[in-house]
C-alpha cells in the first residue's frame, strides 16, 4: 500500500509544497514593516493575505494523509499520524518563543531598557511569570508574530474529525465547517486569551472554514471534482472578483478582517 504523508508524498503535492513555501516566504515579507518587497505581495491586491494562501494549502495538503477514498488510511493511524504532527508544531513552537522571550530579556539588558520586555505582549512573561508560562503551555497567552502556529496546531489537532466527517458524510462537511463559522461571527465565539484578558488573533472557529475549503477542494469527487469539471469558466467567473477585490483594497476603508479579532490578545 502506497502511504500518503506529509514526508513521503507523491508528485502532485511538489505544487503544494513550492506555494505553501511561498506563502511562507511573503508572510516573512510581510512582518518587516518598510521593507520594500511587501509591496508586491497579493495582500496589496486582495481582501486575502499569505496566511489564508498558506492555511487553505495546509488544508489541501491534509488529502496526501488522508489517503484516496478507495485507499484510506485507517483511522487509528491517521490520528496518530496528526497528532504527530500537530505535537512536533507545538514543540517547535515552544522552543521559538522562548528564544524569543530570551532575546528580549537580553536586549533589555544590554541596551538597559526595560521597554523592551513589554514588545510584542510580552510584558505578562516577566511581570506575572507564573501564569503567564502556563498560559504559553496551553497555548492561551501568545507573543505578537507568533500566533499561526498555534491556529496551525489546533487545526492539526481536529483535522482527523475532518477528515472522518468526510468519510462518514461528504457532503455535510461544508455545511457543518459554514455553520460554525457564521455562528463565529454572528455570536462573536472564539478562543479567550489567559491569563491576559482577549482572544485570539486568529480565530480558529472562523479559520477552519479555509481549512476545510482546502481540504473539500483537493477531493477528487463533491465540491473539488465539480470545480475540476467546470474550472474553464470558472476562472472567467473569477476574474471580476480579483478586480474588485483589488480595487476595494487600494481604495477602501475601514475593512476589519473579521477573523482577526481587533482586540485579541496580540
Amino acid at each position: 500500500m502506497q502511504q500518503y504523508n506529509e514526508f513521503r508524498m507523491p508528485r502532485p503535492a511538489n505544487a503544494v509544497d513550492f506555494w505553501r513555501g511561498f506563502a511562507l516566504v511573503t508572510i516573512f515579507i510581510n512582518h518587516i514593516p518598510g521593507i520594500y518587497y511587501e509591496n508586491f505581495t497579493h495582500r496589496n491586491i486582495s481582501l486575502s493575505d499569505s496566511a489564508e494562501l498558506f492555511v487553505f494549502l495546509a488544508g489541501w495538503s491534509l488529502r496526501y494523509v488522508v489517503g484516496r477514498p478507495e485507499d484510506p488510511t485507517p483511522a487509528n493511524q491517521l490520528m496518530l499520524r496528526l497528532g504527530g504532527r500537530a505535537f512536533t508544531l507545538y514543540a517547535a513552537h515552544m522552543l521559538i518563543v522562548m528564544i524569543a522571550i530570551a532575546m528580549l530579556a537580553f536586549a533589555a539588558r544590554v541596551l538597559d531598557n526595560p521597554l523592551l520586555l513589554e514588545w510584542h505582549n510580552a510584558a505578562a512573561v516577566f511581570f506575572d511569570p507564573a501564569d503567564t508560562h502556563i498560559g504559553l503551555l496551553l497555548l492561551s497567552h501568545q507573543l505578537g508574530y507568533f500566533d499561526i502556529l498555534p491556529l496551525y496546531v489546533v487545526l492539526l489537532l481536529v483535522a482527523p474529525l475532518i477528515a472522518l466527517i468526510h468519510r462518514a458524510a461528504p457532503h455535510l462537511l461544508l455545511p457543518i465547517s459554514l455553520t460554525i463559522y457564521l455562528a463565529s461571527l454572528v455570536f462573536r465565539l472564539t478562543l479567550p486569551t489567559w491569563p491576559t484578558e482577549g482572544q485570539w488573533f486568529f480565530n480558529p472557529l472562523c479559520w477552519q472554514l479555509v481549512f476545510v475549503l482546502g481540504f473539500t477542494m483537493s477531493r477528487e469527487r463533491g465540491p473539488g471534482g465539480w470545480v475540476r469539471d467546470n474550472i474553464s469558466w470558472l476562472r472567467y467567473l473569477a476574474w471580476p472578483i480579483v478586480i474588485a477585490a483589488a480595487i476595494f483594497a487600494w481604495f477602501g476603508s475601514g475593512w476589519v478582517d473579521p477573523t482577526k479579532m481587533p482586540d485579541a490578545g496580540t
